[in-house]
């Protein structure tokens, strides 16, 4: 095999988010134009590409796997040398091959055009098209739960990222899914919903970026683990709200269901750190009678509009302020294998 490729999407957070680490609930969408992708070539050495698209030379993948950690490794190279950490630990028959075996010679590199560091899922997108890519090379089968589950211990214990599993869940299966994550790190229950119940959707984010995810969660991980009684209580209106949410979209309720988003940015704030940025962006969406919420961690806002006629007014608000926008395609669900 000379070249293999692999894709995986952003996420956006529909509702439930940030509990989806806390035991809560969420609803969690792909979005198909926002995309992650990671290239495997043949090669004399093992490279790997850094963030400015340069590549980095490595005696072997032995070698490799023990730079992680390493100050001297950028964002990108980090996050597709914890792919490969996970998958080898996960087959280690890999290890074991003859060093002169010609798959053990390739290049790994990705390209991405989600926004970086706005709560979109970027991070984890390169990790799930990198676990992709290495399970294609190597021949090896990947189901979706198997798959989210290396991809969030790359992320939590490789790279030392509080993360929860909401977004390797959507990511792994793609399409709309609902998540009870009543156990953390738990990523085997959830169920596929049908993209064509939403509202139309649109995105706004802050093109100089917000805080990374790890930045963000940080303090309120330390609560949960305390079991902060407002913490708790939150955590678990989180839960009924998604239950509410999948109500109203089984009823075919937009306007319930915007509020419904509307309700969780109240939420967040009454237990996360909201910064001026990202109550401006809610505050545009509310101005111009549609609902507005946190995508992720901070840096874009995920809203949707009954009626979907006024987009335009809206997308000139947002631009005038200073916000990228776009309405975003649902990605369909597929099966969730390496492809």
């Amino acid at each position: 095999m000379e070249r293999v490729t692999s894709t995986a999407y952003a996420r956006a957070g529909l509702l439930g988010n940030p509990s989806d680490g806390y035991g809560g609930k969420a609803i969690g969408l792909c979005l198909d134009d926002l995309r992650a992708e990671v290239h495997i070539e043949a090669a004399e050495r093992f490279h790997v590409g850094n963030s400015d698209g340069s590549r980095r030379p490595f005696a072997s993948l032995g070698v490799a796997r023990r730079e992680l950690g390493s100050e001297t490794l950028d964002e990108g190279a980090a996050l597709l040398l914890a792919a490969l950490n996970r998958f080898c630990l996960d087959h280690p028959e890999i290890g074991e091959r003859d060093p002169d075996d010609p798959a053990l010679g390739f290049s790994i590199r990705f390209a991405t055009n989600i926004p970086r560091q706005v709560g979109l899922a970027g991070s984890s997108a390169i990790v799930i098209a990198a676990l992709r890519s290495l399970a294609r090379w190597f021949e090896v089968d990947l189901p979706a739960d198997r798959l989210a589950k290396l991809a969030l211990l790359a992320e939590t214990e490789d790279l030392n990222i509080p993360a929860g599993p909401m977004d390797r869940i959507v990511q792994a299966h793609e399409g709309l899914l609902a998540m009870d994550l009543a156990e953390p790190g738990n990523v085997s229950t959830y169920w596929s919903l049908d993209p064509d119940t939403l509202p139309p959707l649109f995105l706004a984010w802050d093109p100089r970026g917000g805080k990374p995810s790890g930045d963000a969660h940080a303090d309120l991980k330390q609560r949960w683990r305390a079991r902060d009684p407002r913490v708790m209580t939150t955590i678990e209106a989180f839960r009924e709200l998604v239950d509410e949410g999948l109500t109203f979209l089984e009823r075919g309720d937009h306007a319930k269901f915007c509020e419904a988003m509307n309700r969780n940015f109240t939420l967040r704030q009454s237990i996360f750190s909201v910064s001026p940025n990202d109550l401006e962006m809610a505050e545009i969406a509310n101005q111009h009678g549609a609902s507005a919420k946190l995508s992720g961690s901070g840096g874009a806002v995920v809203g949707a509009m009954v009626g979907g006629d006024d987009f335009a007014r809206l997308e000139e608000a947002y631009r005038s302020a200073g916000y990228a926008f776009r309405r975003p395609r649902p990605k369909r669900a597929n099966d969730g294998k390496a492809q």
